[in-house]
């Protein structure tokens, strides 16, 4: 053979090195952008109806009343009201508990928008009171 041959100039395998490369770095940016779209949702633990937990021992209560009426510690207050008191709260008690009493007839969407205000307020610890089956 001669050394300036065409033959030896022949690729005979295909190089997967980058391929590998490019799916690792679209698994990682997979990756991360998933955990940030699960941590956008409202996160609620729902206790359950046929079990009962002992509420919170010094809880605020909030309770909504089944056409929408919404009260803290047994005075009507608006949500806005709701929230700012929420955060008086927690500047006073970082740990404050708070206990959401809602009629079982009340839309969904009335029950998100106090749990929303509560934890818009920095409240960590929300509950949902309910009754035992």
């Amino acid at each position: 053979m001669q050394a300036g041959s065409d033959d030896q100039d022949l690729v005979t395998g295909i190089n997967v090195t980058p391929l590998v490369d490019i799916t690792l770095v679209l698994l990682i940016i997979f990756m991360v952008t998933a955990t940030f779209v699960s941590e956008q949702g409202l996160q609620v633990n729902l206790p359950k109806a046929a079990t009962q937990e002992a509420a919170p021992s010094p809880a605020i209560t909030v309770s909504l009343g089944a056409q929408g009426e919404l009260l803290l510690m047994k005075k009507p207050v608006s949500l806005k009201e709701l929230a700012i008191q929420m955060g008086r709260e927690v500047r006073i008690d970082p740990a404050v508990k708070v206990l959401v009493r809602a009629h079982k007839d009340l839309p969904y969407y009335r029950v998100a928008e106090v749990l929303d205000a509560i934890k818009g307020a920095g409240v960590a610890k929300a509950a949902l009171a309910m009754d035992k089956k």
